[in-house]
């Protein structure tokens, strides 16, 4: 009984400082955790403004290349290989100095050095400045940490407006040969602006990446983008996006798939009928003559069908004249009375008889043809089973 207990007493006790020990080193903790976009958000990289623009009364249309613009549209380059080859840059800005407003990032103005020297919107490196920090609101977001507090500049004068950018420090700033009509700079230079240029308008977006879908949430990065290019509601907002270009067997396969797949099966079967075969080939059978009665009854039918018994007297006649000289020496320079007797010699019918089956009367009725053809077919078999050559003189 006394075992009992103390056992029970330390099981006890185990199980209490398991429970202080779990209790001690577990603590609750809020983690967020980021889903990553499904659906239209994962494979449109322009759906955060889409929806923003569609929220404030702004149309919005892709656009495949710059060969139609309308006059008073924005237009959104954000993409180093947007179709801006030298002919489409030259075009772009006639199009701007006409009124349009055009939007490019950073990373576009900086490879085209043709619309820095034509928008006198330059690159200006700068050192970063370390003593510098980045300020945020104090009840900031996790995704809000380490954004920079920027000051906003209106034809050049303070407007006392801040926004905050979020992003890594750029080391280098926007300078513009003219008074900017709006920027966001920090302590060291511009980094957003837009200058007007004829009746147009260009704006430059330094930070880069500040278009996608999440961080254009992210921080002032939606007011920043309205402010810098001064949209209004009824505006129409033009997206650059031309189509991936297509590899040439996929370009094939879209337009000529059913030929394609046509040839590839005629060639599969051309390899098949030139393989070689399971076992030995079958023998060739061997050819087989109709008998006599069987000869007759196909002339007779043939005749009947086409009421022209000549033409089958005729290539009868041919058939034995072509026995005959395989096996009657000088058939061929005989006349006809001699070949008849020589044909008697050879198959032991009437020579008067072969004569006239051999000699064709215009005034013959069927039934003689019939028994021409008869007699005809009868002397070539003769010949064909004798299977010997006679010789004899000529008459």
């Amino acid at each position: 009984m006394r075992r009992g207990i103390i056992g029970g007493s330390v099981l006890g006790a185990a199980l209490i400082a398991i429970f202080v020990w779990i209790a001690t080193h577990t603590y609750w903790a809020q983690i967020t955790v980021q889903i990553p976009p499904q659906g239209e958000a994962a494979r449109n990289p322009h759906y955060t403004l889409d929806h923003l623009a569609g929220r404030l009364g702004i149309r919005t249309r892709e656009i495949p290349s710059l060969r139609e613009l309308p006059a008073d549209g924005v237009l959104l380059v954000n993409d180093v290989g947007d179709d801006l080859t030298r002919p489409r840059i030259k075009s772009l800005e006639a199009w701007v100095e006409a009124g349009g407003r055009l939007v490019i990032t950073g990373e576009v103005l900086r490879a085209h050095g043709e619309l820095q020297s034509w928008s006198g919107v330059r690159l200006a490196h700068r050192e970063p400045d370390r003593t510098a920090t980045r300020s945020a609101p104090v009840d900031a977001s996790p995704q809000q940490q380490g954004c920079t507090a920027m000051s906003v500049r209106v034809n050049g004068e303070p407007t006392g407006q801040s926004l905050s950018v979020c992003g890594p420090t750029a080391e280098f700033f926007w300078a513009s040969d003219h008074t900017p009509a709006w920027s966001l700079s920090d302590a060291q230079g511009a980094q957003v602006l837009s200058v007007d240029i004829g009746d147009g308008q260009l704006t430059v977006l330094g930070p880069p990446g500040i278009l996608g879908n999440r961080p254009l949430l992210a921080a002032d990065h939606a007011e920043l983008l309205v402010n810098a290019v001064g949209l209004r509601r009824q505006d129409l907002l033009l997206i650059l996006n031309p189509p991936e270009s297509q590899s040439l067997p996929a370009l094939l396969w879209r337009l000529a798939a059913p030929a394609i797949l046509f040839f590839a099966a005629a060639l599969a079967l051309l390899v098949l009928r030139h393989l070689p075969r399971f076992g030995p080939p079958l023998p060739a059978p061997a050819a087989l003559r109709r008998s006599l009665a069987e000869q007759i009854r196909a002339n007779a039918r043939f005749s009947w069908r086409t009421h022209k018994p000549q033409a089958l007297r005729a290539a009868l006649l041919r058939s034995l004249e072509e026995a005959a000289r395989l096996r009657i020496t000088g058939y061929g320079a005989l006349d006809v009375r001699a070949r008849a007797e020589r044909l008697a010699a050879s198959t032991g019918i009437d020579a008067g008889a072969i004569a006239a089956a051999i000699i064709e009367d215009p005034a013959s009725n069927r039934n003689e043809h019939r028994a021409a053809m008869t007699l005809l077919e009868v002397c070539r078999r003769i010949l064909l089973k004798s299977g010997s050559t006679s010789t004899g003189h000529t008459a």
